[in-house]
């Protein structure tokens, strides 16, 4: 397959991603629970940060009944945008 305008990655792309229907084999099983000599598990922890965080956001961190009152808002036509107000925030936020 001839590549698109000389560019290289669109080249190399094209070579990985072309291959005959009769040529790939399936894919082998992997036994789970089992781990090839020398090799680890990987370990992950939680911060105690992330954990109070996770914990904030559980105990109920948004305002459902302000949610639901919007959602109405914007159902109805009766939500109105403030266009100074927003780019003031978003300026303020940039400084």
């Amino acid at each position: 397959m001839k590549g698109i305008g000389n560019n290289p990655a669109i080249d190399a792309y094209q070579r990985m991603a072309v291959s005959s229907v009769g040529g790939v084999r399936p894919a082998e099983r992997v036994e789970t629970g089992t781990q090839p000599a020398g090799s680890r598990a990987a370990e992950v922890s939680i911060s105690a940060q992330a954990r109070e965080l996770a914990a904030s956001q559980a105990e109920g961190g948004i305002d459902v009944q302000k949610v639901e009152a919007l959602k109405a808002r914007i159902n109805d036509g009766s939500f109105q945008v403030n266009p100074q107000l927003v780019a003031e925030r978003l300026l303020d936020r940039l400084a």
